[in-house]
């Protein structure tokens, strides 16, 4: 009997991985035919989250198989010390150092591009190890571009340096909610320590997502400031800074250090000090996007700084605008300084009705509403600038 033809195995690959399947259906494909174990497994496994419930199942399997899936992991996310925020209530929670146990295998993960690291701050009150630096840098050093550390406790600055520098092929960096113990104080917006130590930040990194520390972090301001001194070819700045914390004046710096080759800049910040008096974007030549969580009087000033031709322009909760700072606010897109945009949008909370503000504003500025870019919708808070905004039904999609 002849034996029926076979797609060539790049095609059921690509068809595989361009469909996106999800855990069930990958785990079928792996069942049709050896031909296709590859690929379904390569999708299922491509990200795994390291958690109190699995890590000790999974260690077991890293040590016994003499042929397993952890090669296939690209993205690859620890809880530090379990999901204390899931198990609260749970024996299961019992704050075992699942990155202590898991680093002796971490060797297997020999393709793993995005690490992510969650140390449960506000649950877990223990810090960062520094020896677990060195046993990361060495399975993945070479190989990392993306970090995310979430909620960590580090002894002192040269801590964090040392694990965000220990990875020269890093592209991306998210840093949200730290907490440096030789930072604290009792006023955490006076002066820091800098970094005297000779690390620099990893000469790739274009992209940058900081989220101050709450709950009486301190600030990272001195980190911020570090980053600002590098190699500065950050393209992308997501910056949610806060006064209290002592990270609005470092974040002005980490902007300016950027210079002509920021082209993305998410803005949310607290500036009850009005330390984002005399803030520029001046020397940004080639700013494209430009996001910020609210509007306040100061931020006027900021976009006539603009020199860059700008495209799309985000605004978060402009129902707090009274009548005269919208005048002010359309006057200033108004002039020929803002000619490039393509897209302007005005997000508004659940406190007021979309539609009602966008016809009140409509009818008092019409002539600004005539150019045809401007749009309204809701919003909430997300994890990034591009995933920040919800439409309602009645606005069109950004670009």
């Amino acid at each position: 009997m002849a034996s029926q033809p076979r797609l060539p195995s790049e095609l059921t690959d690509l068809a595989i991985e361009d469909l996106r399947f999800e855990g069930t259906t990958l785990a079928q494909c792996a069942l049709v035919c050896r031909a296709w174990v590859p690929a379904a497994q390569r999708n299922q496994f491509s990200k795994l989250s390291i958690h109190e419930r699995n890590c000790t199942e999974l260690i077991q399997y890293l040590t016994s198989a003499t042929r397993n899936v952890a090669g296939y992991v690209r993205c690859l996310r620890v809880h530090l010390w379990g999901d204390l925020r899931a198990n609260l209530n749970r024996a299961t929670a019992n704050r075992t150092p699942l990155l202590h146990l898991l680093l002796p295998h971490i060797s297997h993960f020999t393709n793993v591009r995005e690490l992510e690291l969650d140390g449960c701050r506000a649950f877990a009150g223990r810090q960062w190890d520094e020896i677990w630096t060195d046993l990361l840098a060495s399975a993945l050093g070479q190989s990392l571009t993306h970090l995310t550390v979430h909620y960590l406790d580090f002894e002192d600055l040269p801590d964090l340096v040392d694990l965000v520098s220990a990875f020269p092929q890093l592209t991306h960096l998210t840093a949200e909610d730290l907490d440096i113990a030789e930072a604290s104080h009792e006023y955490s917006n006076e002066p820091q320590e800098p970094y005297n130590g000779s690390k620099t930040p990893p000469p790739l990194l274009a992209n940058i997502k900081y989220v101050s520390g709450r709950s009486f972090a301190s600030g990272g301001g001195p980190f911020l400031r570090w980053l600002a001194a590098g190699p500065q070819a950050f393209s992308t700045l997501y910056l949610d800074l806060d006064a209290e914390a002592g990270d609005v004046n470092a974040g002005v710096e980490l902007v300016g250090a950027a210079r002509d080759n920021l082209k993305t800049l998410f803005l949310n910040f607290d500036d009850q000090w009005g330390f984002w008096e005399g803030f520029e974007l001046s020397g940004n030549s080639v700013l494209r996007s430009l996001v910020l969580r609210s509007i306040t009087a100061g931020l006027f000033e900021v976009l006539r700084s603009v020199s860059s031709p700008l495209q799309h322009l985000s605004f978060g909760d402009v129902e707090e605008l009274d009548s005269d700072a919208w005048r002010d606010l359309v006057d200033v897109l108004m002039s020929p300084s803002f000619a490039s945009l393509v897209r302007i949008d005005f997000y508004v909370s659940s406190r007021k009705h979309v539609e009602d503000l966008e016809n009140e504003i409509k009818g008092e500025h019409p002539e600004f509403f005539e150019r045809g870019i401007a749009f309204f919708g809701k919003h909430f808070m997300c994890s990034g600038p591009k995933a920040y905004f919800v439409h309602s039904s009645s606005t069109q999609t950004p670009p």
